[in-house]
């Protein structure tokens, strides 16, 4: 009579104090979660809407200077935002779905980021997707497909590969995400030094963000804040201290789900203060997950031990 053996204790260990992950699971399922972000936001975004506004207040920015003024009088109608829909749905499903992944993931990246930059040349400028977009820049390279995808599936053999192939795009990408709260705080620092602490400085941040008409949200609890101005020095502090300790939660995995955790707090508090929200960034906080640890628990282990009858 045989039954499975559990990891030993040193195996847990082990795989415990690696930084990230080295299996081509966990990259694959990274693959889906960023690929499938832009899928959602796609889907619930009415190109429709973007496609009756006047090609005349269009304003190219960099590489989108290229492309001539009569293209866009093609593309900036209801029938061309309708052709750029369904050409960014079907890649980003196959790449989400991990389908002729080489090549549905490159493509997804260049309509993405010709989009942002559609988006941007209207004068609206955003950096929540910024993160998501050098992510499917890092995938769009990587052997994101040989697990956790249809290719895999059709072709029903594992590829060999070394382990840092799986495990170098998502610490790069987990590199990103520190880099981009890191320097956001190195960033007030420098422009406003210690007078980003003073009393008046969040309340007026937030009340301007909440009475203007860009944002998706019209929260209005920031008109709340000038009566709590004295303690918001020592609020600000704090996110700034955990916007400079982010890059911990890449090197050491006891304080990551800490400083993740932080952040959730961070971006909701920031979504009905500030009516700023960041959901590509919050739902890319999921490539901090160990797949290949999650896979384990529902996989039966190969290694039997005989018991004595």
């Amino acid at each position: 009579m045989c039954l499975p053996l559990a990891e030993s204790p040193a195996e847990k260990k082990l795989l415990n104090l690696r930084v990230v992950p080295a299996g081509a699971l966990a990259l694959g399922v990274v693959r889906s979660i960023a690929h499938g972000t832009f899928l959602v936001s796609v889907l619930v975004t009415s190109f429709s809407a973007l496609g009756t506004l006047p090609v005349t207040i269009l304003r190219p920015t960099g590489a989108m200077k290229l492309l001539p003024w009569g293209f866009y009088d093609q593309l900036l109608t209801p029938s061309g935002m309708a052709i750029l829909k369904t050409a960014m749905l079907v890649s980003l499903i196959l790449s989400t779905t991990g389908l002729f992944t080489a090549i549905s993931t490159k493509t997804s990246l260049l309509l993405v980021v010709f989009y942002q930059g559609l988006v941007r040349s209207f004068g609206h400028f955003n950096h929540d997707e910024m993160l998501a977009v050098y992510c499917l820049a890092v995938l769009a390279f990587t052997p994101c497909g040989d697990s956790f995808s249809m290719d895999h599936w059709l072709r029903r053999t594992k590829r060999h590969r070394p382990h840092w192939a799986y495990s170098y795009p998502i610490l790069l990408m987990q590199l990103l995400m520190a880099w981009v709260y890191f320097s956001s705080a190195l960033i007030k620092l420098r422009v406003a030094g210690v007078k980003y602490l003073s009393v008046d400085n969040l309340p007026a941040l937030a009340i301007f963000h909440s009475l203007d008409n860009l944002h998706d949200t019209h929260f209005k609890l920031a008109f709340w804040l000038p009566q709590v101005r004295s303690y918001l020095p020592f609020a600000v502090a704090l996110v700034l201290a955990w916007e400079l300790l982010f890059p911990l939660a890449v090197f050491f995995p006891r304080t990551r789900w800490w400083i993740l955790a932080a952040g959730i707090v961070f971006h909701l508090s920031t979504l009905v203060l500030m009516n700023i929200f960041f959901p590509h960034q919050l739902v890319l906080y999921l490539m901090f997950v160990n797949w290949d640890a999650v896979a384990r628990r529902f996989r039966t282990p190969s290694r039997p031990v005989p018991l004595n009858d």
